[in-house]
């Protein structure tokens, strides 16, 4: 059951990299945008880069901060689990039946 939490984890840490370099690509070409029409407009647009940059800095914060919590909500329930297995199995036991009973077949 550990190594399926740790799988789970590694699997959330490996999306959340994907997002975290999905949003740095985007904040790159929405630079090279406003990089772009910065030869047409001169006023509004050193603003709207520092707003791009404010936005993909605060979502890159999020990010780490939503990879830092599911790090440590899987290394809580590990040791849930390690410290009491066989309420752990019963806890499984009945979330899995309340589930078939409450999901439509």
């Amino acid at each position: 059951m550990a190594v399926a939490i740790k799988n789970d984890a590694d699997s959330e840490s490996g999306d959340l990299n994907a997002i975290r370099s999905d949003i740095a690509r985007l904040k790159s070409d929405l630079a090279s945008l406003m990089h772009g029409l910065g030869r047409d407009a001169a006023g509004p647009v050193p603003r709207a880069r520092k707003a791009i940059g404010d936005l993909g800095d605060e979502a890159l914060r999020i990010a780490d901060t939503l990879t830092a919590q599911g790090g440590r909500a899987a290394k809580a329930i590990g040791r849930q689990v390690g410290e009491q297995p066989v309420v752990s199995l019963l806890l499984a036991f009945a979330a899995g039946f309340l589930g078939s009973r409450l999901l439509p077949r």
